[in-house]
């Protein structure tokens, strides 16, 4: 493939999501990685000093000293002459609501983490795979040149992706959800206590009502011209586990008519083929059957080619699903994600790549560029 890579900044420098972007986007051929913009505790510190949180070695980082949020004209005005045209921000609500949205108005195409967007009408809330016509919402956004394009809760992703393909061949009544989320999911102080030792409350506050609001407006369709939410009867109950990475989650299903386990692995099977993108580094099969027990630990990297994100894009991609069990009308099996990779900066990343193909990102800095399809 012969391109120029696109310039890209990370909002964020220690928190997990940052990182997992950092990692990702070191040796991606079509993104260069040149601003990143941390807390005031970190800036003008280099990137190769700050602390490393990941499991997986620290790659070789570029020579980038951390960007500050507190002046945005001249953080707008560095970015501006280090020719970046992509935003991955993996920042807090709270700096998110201040900054994503004038950093859209200033040109840039940024992909946001935030809660805050994603039921936003005028911001397209879109996992690639399962409802990338919703980025249509982008032509009526009014920020010039820039863009805002939202991802959503990191244990909405793989639940959505084993409904969706269930959803578009077999009618169902009612979702139950039981979620098992990992430690990093509250973050990177989160996992240095549960890593210390210290008591984690098992509770999640709202997470229950996000992912039920998400994913009813992901898996909604469009009607005549207007985008309406899934409106499906899914319960959900959210609580905090003690391992470090990976959204356990169980699902059982009421579906209108009798199945069988042939008829959903087969539905899942060509889905997870149907949507792979050979044109996008980072797509990847999407559902890995898993025989016996699921195991964060065990099974994290399950259909990936390798266990190494920093090098490979598939690494952390697929959704993993076992035990499953089929009776008369009732489907009830188990998936495992990572929640850092699909379920947000591997996530983020894929996005960024469809957005490119599909020519969604402003023309100002993407000149000699071309996308080819992979061999």
């Amino acid at each position: 493939m012969s391109m120029r890579p696109v310039n890209c900044a990370i909002l964020g420098s220690r928190g997990l999501v940052a990182q997992r972007y950092i990692q990702r986007l070191v040796n991606h051929d079509w993104f260069n990685p040149v601003s990143i913009v941390g807390s005031s505790s970190t800036v003008g510190m280099n990137i190769r000093d700050l602390p490393w949180y990941l499991d997986e070695k620290r790659p070789q980082l570029p020579d980038i000293n951390v960007l500050g949020l507190n002046d945005l004209d001249t953080l707008v005005d560095e970015l501006i002459k280090k020719k970046v045209t992509v935003i991955f921000s993996a920042l807090p609500d709270s700096i998110a609501s201040e900054v994503e949205k004038p950093l859209a108005e200033r040109g840039f195409c940024v992909i946001s983490h935030a809660l805050i967007h994603r039921l936003k009408a005028e911001v397209p809330l879109v996992i690639p795979d399962i409802n990338s016509d919703h980025l249509k919402i982008l032509e009526s956004q009014s920020f010039g040149t820039g863009s805002l394009i939202s991802c959503s809760n990191c244990m909405v992703v793989p639940i959505a992706l084993t409904l969706f393909p269930l959803m578009s061949e077999y009618d169902f009544s009612t979702v139950k959800i039981i979620t098992e989320q990992s430690l990093s999911g509250g973050g990177r102080k989160m996992l240095e206590r549960g890593r210390s030792g210290l008591e984690i409350a098992s509770s999640i506050p709202g997470e229950s009502e996000s992912i039920i609001s998400e994913l009813n407006r992901i898996l909604g369709e469009k009607n005549e011209g207007i985008f309406q939410e899934a409106n499906l009867d899914v319960k959900v109950w959210c609580s905090r586990a003690s391992h470090d990475f990976g959204h356990l989650a169980t699902v059982e299903i009421i579906f209108s008519n009798e199945i069988s386990a042939h008829e959903i692995i087969e539905a899942w099977q060509n889905f997870s083929s149907r949507v792979f993108d050979s044109r996008l580094p980072s797509s990847s099969k999407i559902i890995n059957f898993v025989d016996g027990k699921l195991d964060p630990i065990k099974h994290r990297w399950s259909g990936s080619v390798t266990a190494l994100p920093d090098e490979d894009l598939s690494a952390g991609m697929p959704v993993s699903v076992g035990e499953i069990e089929v009776s008369g009308k009732k489907l009830k099996f188990k998936l495992l994600s990572d929640n850092t990779i699909r379920g947000a900066a591997g996530y983020g990343v894929l996005l960024a790549e469809l957005l490119l193909v599909e020519e969604l990102i402003p023309e100002k800095n993407l000149i000699n560029m071309s996308f080819n399809r992979r061999n």
